[in-house]
């Protein structure tokens, strides 16, 4: 019996010529930012010129996280989380950035170019290539303040995803500083977490309930709504120990969780205004604006508008994250329900 194992992906223009990237094992966790080898997502990476940087990623086909959804199509966030940990790579083996120096994620921006580059026989890992070309840059190495990356994917040799990171950097002795300043402007002392009752895992396109991360106030029923129902709120409902989304401590709410909160209140949201096959809408597009950090101790509401369908069935959500009445994320999702497999009726509403 011969056994084949996935030591090279499909290529199309990623990586080009010269430059050879590897699936053998998975880079060092620490230049990734997990503490668990599982949750390592980067196997390999290169430097083209100064500002061009290729890698490679991987995400297991078992990941209690990132194959929790309807078989059909991989999941394109699990390629963004490979994306995002591809930042911190290039960033600490390539660009002279140091491991443990604090940076934030100021905005981030992608796009699925082909939804097709997704879809999964049932076997096959999710696994491709991503390129990065610095298109801004203040300061170098450790004295870096700020950075762009205008990045693209490919999957299965197609062209996957489009994607811009916006960073800011500061020293360890700056960012407690701004931290223990931000704190210190709002209520944090006097906040109260209400009791909130998770989603049902059908209704944001999820099987294991562990992995759904919003939820209703306890007591409140699942609101009526419609095409003009307005928008749609739920609050923050995670596990805190889930561990994906808390793979180490934080000291504020991890931005990957307030992503995966935007995109399961747009589902969501997509479902109460009667968008078919809604739970299981392939998630084509994130935009998301972070402007200020959320706290643990505080309610973080989402509130979700569900946008009339464009011309190629994408279903845009406007999604609004706010902490003590102000916005913390602003963004956007977009829902493509034409390319998701349908889900058992029974198993669509909570």
């Amino acid at each position: 019996m011969t056994s084949t194992y996935p030591h090279t992906a499909a290529r199309g223009h990623l990586p080009p010529p010269g430059i050879d990237l590897g699936f053998e094992r998975t880079v060092p966790r620490a230049l990734a930012h997990r503490r668990q080898v599982g949750e390592v997502f980067v196997t390999d990476s290169a430097q083209g010129s100064d500002d061009d940087f290729h890698l490679a990623f991987q995400i297991p086909r078992a990941h209690s996280l990132w194959s929790d959804r309807m078989a059909g199509f991989h999941d394109p966030l699990a390629s963004a989380e490979a994306a995002r940990q591809s930042i911190f790579v290039l960033l600490h083996r390539h660009v002279g950035v140091p491991v443990g120096l604090p940076f934030s994620l100021q905005r981030i921006s992608l796009r699925v170019t082909d939804p097709q580059a997704y879809a999964h026989d049932g076997t096959s890992a999710l696994q491709g290539y991503v390129h990065y070309r610095v298109a801004e840059r203040r300061g170098r190495g450790s004295d870096v303040v700020g950075m762009v990356l205008d990045g693209v994917m490919e999957v299965g040799g197609r062209p996957a995803m489009t994607l811009n990171a916006v960073l800011a950097f500061m020293s360890q002795e700056d960012y407690d500083v701004f931290r223990a300043f931000q704190r210190g402007q709002k209520p944090v002392a006097e906040a109260r977490l209400t009791p909130a009752r998770r989603l049902d895992a059908g209704l944001v396109g999820r099987e294991n309930p562990r992995n759904v991360v919003v939820g209703l106030p306890e007591g409140q029923a699942w609101p009526d709504g419609g095409s003009d129902g307005g928008a749609f709120r739920c609050l923050l409902a995670a596990d805190p120990h889930h561990p994906a989304f808390f793979d180490h401590e934080y000291d504020h709410v991890p931005g990957p969780l307030m992503v995966e909160g935007m995109r399961q209140a747009a589902l969501a949201a997509a479902c109460r205004a009667g968008v078919p096959a809604a739970p299981d809408a392939l998630t084509v597009g994130c935009e998301a604006a972070f402007l200020d950090f959320a706290e643990f101790e505080a309610d973080l509401v989402h509130e979700a508008e569900v946008g009339a369908p464009g011309a190629d069935g994408r279903v845009p959500v406007s999604v609004v994250l706010r902490q003590f009445g102000r916005p913390v994320v602003e963004g956007r999702v977009d829902l493509l329900p034409d390319a998701a497999p349908r889900r058992p009726r029974s198993t669509a509403r909570a």
